[in-house]
């Protein structure tokens, strides 16, 4: 739009310009500046490269946190080597000493976290095994509250049938009948929120943590198999930031809920879980030579404040 010769004044018949009968909308001297201006824009966009791959916004540099951003480097021969190198040393922001590293390196890096960090199916079992286990536990502990919002619930429709049948028996006029209606279904409305709230939460949060898991015990063999679009997308959904450090090494911050389930902790928890409830399935003899399955289960500490991942 900005190129228009018609704001000058001028119009363009067959590629050829006359000038117009109009008024010019600007002075011509102003929309040759404006030429000027979207001209030398465009040149510097030319001139800037900008190099695209599926970890870059994943992957940061480990001394001063910047992020690591993509540089081809020719050598002699005019072979091309893509590194990633830090933009605050890049853009002199930061007085950083981290050294390129090949792109390929880091690539390999990632794989391997994917192989290291692949749960196998025991693990799987146990963590799945507990986690639905505490589900359970905090479910149970809402009982009362749920009992309490089903009796209101009860109530103010038992209260919505008696205000209809004193209506029709003539007993409260017709202002008052939806005064008070509109009072029960707003009452009504919250109440039901609420219940739907108490069931949908936990039913969607179990099919996230499956999910979670799943993906889990699969992650290395998906990431081998997935084209450059999906590994950016296994990236996000795994990392919320991965530091290369000066070694070459990875120190990465998981999203959320994998930064729960890839705890080591909550990991030695469940394994413990697990062979407490496989001894609590085996019948031991009690001091009356009776069989006991009875079984204690105590959660990791902190588990109950990171379900709120899910």
């Amino acid at each position: 739009m900005l190129t228009n010769p018609y704001y000058k004044g001028d119009v363009i018949y067959r590629g050829v310009a006359y000038k117009g009968a109009h008024d010019p909308l600007v002075p011509a001297e102003v929309w040759y500046q404006v030429q000027s201006i979207l001209t030398a824009h465009k040149s510097a966009a030319e001139a800037t490269q900008v190099h695209d791959h599926y970890l870059k916004g994943t992957v940061y540099c480990g001394a001063c946190g910047s992020r690591l951003i993509v540089s081809n480097a020719k050598n002699r021969h005019g072979n091309v080597y893509p590194y990633f190198v830090c933009s605050g040393r890049h853009s002199k922001r930061t007085d950083c000493s981290r050294q390129a590293i090949l792109i390929e390196d880091v690539e390999h890096l990632i794989e391997d976290y994917y192989q290291r960090v692949q749960l196998a199916p025991a693990r799987r079992e146990a963590l799945a095994g507990m986690l639905h286990h505490e589900f359970d536990r905090l479910m149970s502990a809402e009982v009362d509250e749920l009992a309490q919002l089903t009796a209101n619930r009860d109530r103010l429709e038992h209260e919505q049938d008696r205000l209809m049948q004193a209506h029709y028996a003539d007993a409260i006029p017709l202002a008052v009948l939806k005064r008070e209606q509109d009072r029960i279904l707003g009452e009504l409305d919250q109440v039901n929120r609420r219940l739907d709230a108490h069931h949908g939460e936990y039913t969607d949060a179990r099919a996230h943590l499956d999910d979670a898991l799943n993906l889990l015990g699969n992650c290395a063999d998906i990431y081998a198999r997935c084209d450059d679009a999906n590994r950016r997308l296994c990236n996000q959904a795994f990392f919320a930031k991965v530091y290369v450090e000066e070694d070459d090494k990875l120190r990465v911050e998981n999203a959320r809920p994998f930064e729960m389930l890839l705890d080591p902790d909550v990991n030695a928890g469940a394994l413990t879980w697990a062979a407490n409830a496989d001894k609590a399935r085996t019948p031991a003899l009690d001091s009356s030579g009776q069989g006991s399955s009875l079984v204690r289960w105590v959660p990791p500490v902190g588990l109950e404040p990171t379900l709120g991942g899910f």
